[in-house]
């Protein structure tokens, strides 16, 4: 998945909710949990195996869950 791509084509609503959203408390317990450089070699290189440990990883813990739903919502 190109990740410049998907947020080009999302309409500004959308990236105003997912702005909001990177800056809850859910948002910021999980900031610890990746380096950036872990993130963005997981975005960019396409490996479904990363990006499940990623997601594995996240939705194992409380704030995880609840970003996710959060993320459910502000993308309907």
């Amino acid at each position: 998945m190109d990740i410049n791509k998907f947020a080009g084509s999302l309409d500004s609503e959308k990236k105003a909710k997912l702005d909001a959203l990177s800056r809850t408390d859910a948002a910021k317990a999980l900031e610890n949990m990746f380096s950036e450089a872990e993130l963005i070699k997981a975005a960019t290189d396409g490996n479904p195996a990363a990006v499940k440990d990623i997601l594995r990883r996240v939705l194992s813990t409380d704030e995880g869950k609840k970003l996710a739903a959060m993320l459910g919502e502000a993308m309907k």
